[in-house]
């Protein structure tokens, strides 16, 4: 062992830390923009909704991206969209409850784009069942697509990763439902709670692993968007339990936030992409516009004019 010691930190190393810092730190448009261009990122669900737009953002940044997804008409419509605005996208069909294909699509992804830098596992589903009625094959189909098609497909693109030596990014899909947020005044998603809330924890359990590997690991929990899987994924409510259900669903659901465009997510979902998250290990943020809060309603304040009673006056 070496007796070597450090050189002694003297009042001059001090005085020029901060501007050393801010001198080697990397330029915005490296962290966000420059540092994507030859990268190549899987998003599981790509082809609408949130996964979209999440393609959309690392595309525009200069990555190929492989939209790996079921429906062959979404895909291919999806790709070629993208192709339409010069973006490198292709689509692969893709089935996260099987693990043979997640395998696949990574394998796909690599002989055509050569390896796989970033994952960002978006693929779910939902539905609403009372807890007391939930059947066991509605339960298997969450829980296979949330959580299993998640965990799954990290492994298939974590073996890629370490076996090429790429010290790359894995972004995990949450929702604020982990908190036990969901339709207020009604709940019915005990099924989704328990997939999203596992997401969340298995984020740490994953993050704790591959950091030896220089794969950063972390997840992004939304909450409610005005998507095509909001509008047509309630399933059949009024079959089993009539219109009643559907009119509190409608009347009591005004007070959550909603995001109207899910970009507002994706920009987060591809914050964690980039080198932005480089200090990040097994985090899980939460994007909801504020859902799991009680917010106040009226300005209240008796020093400032405008608000409620306002300031006093003589």
């Amino acid at each position: 062992m070496s007796n070597e010691q450090s050189p002694p930190i003297t009042p001059e190393m001090i005085a020029n830390l901060t501007l050393d810092n801010v001198t080697h730190a990397q330029s915005l448009k490296d962290v966000f923009i420059n540092n994507m261009a030859g990268k190549t990122a899987i998003v599981t669900g790509g082809a609408s909704g949130l996964g979209y737009n999440v393609v959309n953002r690392l595309s525009e940044a200069g990555a190929k991206v492989m939209i790996a997804s079921r429906n062959e008409e979404k895909g291919r419509k999806a790709e070629g969209e993208f192709k339409a605005r010069g973006r490198e996208v292709t689509w692969h069909k893709t089935d996260v409850t099987n693990v043979a294909s997640c395998y696949e699509v990574v394998d796909h992804t690599e002989k055509t784009y050569g390896k796989v830098d970033i994952l960002v596992a978006n693929a779910a589903t939902w539905s609403m069942f009372a807890f007391v009625d939930m059947p066991e094959e509605e339960y298997d189909r969450v829980m296979d697509t949330d959580l299993k098609g998640e965990y799954f497909m990290a492994q298939a693109v974590a073996r890629s990763m370490i076996r090429n030596k790429i010290k790359g990014k894995i972004v995990f899909t949450s929702s604020a439902a982990r908190h036990g947020s969901d339709v207020t005044g009604i709940g019915m998603m005990t099924h989704y709670n328990a997939a999203k809330g596992a997401v969340a924890s298995m984020t740490m359990g994953v993050a704790k692993e591959l950091r030896q590997y220089g794969i950063t690991v972390n997840c992004v929990a939304p909450g409610g968007m005005l998507s095509e899987g909001s509008i047509c994924n309630s399933g059949k409510l009024a079959d089993y339990y009539g219109t009643e259900l559907l009119a509190d669903q409608h009347a009591l659901s005004g007070g959550t936030p909603l995001a109207m465009n899910p970009d507002e997510v994706a920009l987060a979902v591809f914050a964690l992409c980039t080198d932005m998250s480089d200090f990040m290990v097994g985090e899980t943020i939460d994007v909801t516009g504020g859902a799991t809060l009680s917010f106040q309603q009226k300005p209240w304040s008796f020093t400032l004019p405008g608000c409620i009673p306002g300031p006093k006056t003589e």
